[in-house]
């Protein structure tokens, strides 16, 4: 089996997708069309059809009955939102997970990196994680020590992308050694980080020192349809720029399992990459 089919089979976990950013210019272009109609029921299954199998890979929703696609949410606190506003989010978030609590797992702090103040959310982010949501913070994304430190001293469940952390990357000695003692897991966005210039290119991304220092790592998509890009080619792009075999690719995503909000869901997955792994004769370990 070629690393591209590999990559396309082997069962893969996202933990890093922003809805408004996984839709396909085909599916914008729909969902205008639908709400020019509003009113009229659409019962053509157009909208589901749109999306695919593995965040990008060639068979789509209606196709799969056997529940192979698991979603959950997490809701975002944009950080060009004033008090109000992320206090009224953190509401519903609560709200929703309280009602939903196997669909609702966790908030989450992204937007404009260069917006706003961390301390200005902590309030509402403790606030969420008191009611049991699971925190991920997009941290590292421009130059900012002092931030990096505070974040990963309030010790969300997840980092997202973690640019700039190591001293190579605009970060320093010490918001490194603060990752790493604290082995907080970075969703990592290849793909996306190459095209928002935050890193050079494929070569020079900060893949490789959090992965060869042990840092916890999962790959994903960042905004699948914006990047034109899908959960598969991440990890085929990062098996071929980092030279990892196959079976360090499973184990990739056998890891990433862990670090799913949802324990059921956890679970469900993790079993799915174990018996993808046994029926390819790869060592879980």
């Amino acid at each position: 089996m070629d690393l591209f089919q590999f990559c396309r089979e082997l069962p893969k976990v996202e933990l890093h997708a922003h809805l408004n950013g996984s839709l396909s210019k085909s599916t914008m272009l729909l969902l205008k069309r639908l709400n020019a109609d509003s009113g009229i029921k659409d019962e053509t299954n157009t909208f589901m059809d749109e999306f695919v199998m593995g965040a990008g890979d060639t068979r789509s929703l209606s196709e799969n009955p056997e529940n192979l696609i698991i979603s959950r949410l997490i809701i975002s606190i944009n950080r060009t939102m004033v008090t109000a506003e992320c206090d009224a989010i953190t509401d519903l978030a609560i709200e929703y997970h309280k009602k939903y609590p196997d669909i609702v797992v966790g908030i989450e702090l992204s937007g404009n990196p260069i917006v706003g103040e961390f301390q200005n959310f902590l309030p509402a982010l403790t606030r969420a994680r008191d009611a049991g949501l699971k925190v991920s913070l997009h941290c590292g994304e421009v130059r900012n020590p002092k931030e990096v430190l505070d974040m990963i001293n309030f010790k969300p469940e997840r980092l997202g992308h973690g640019v700039c952390i190591h001293p190579k990357f605009g970060g320093t000695q010490e918001t490194w050694q603060a990752l790493c003692n604290s082995l907080i897991p970075v969703e990592l966005c290849l793909t996306s980080n190459v095209n928002t210039k935050s890193v050079s290119g494929y070569e020079s991304h900060h893949f490789k020192e959090l992965y060869e220092a042990g840092i916890p790592v999962i790959i994903n998509t960042d905004d699948k349809g914006v990047f034109a890009t899908s959960l598969s080619q991440e990890y085929m792009l990062c098996a071929e720029t980092f030279h990892l075999e196959k079976e360090q690719i499973a184990r990739l995503a056998l890891s990433a399992c862990q670090y799913i909000f949802d324990t059921e869901c956890r679970d469900t997955v993790k079993t799915k990459v174990l018996e993808f792994m046994n029926k390819h004769y790869i060592c879980s370990y």
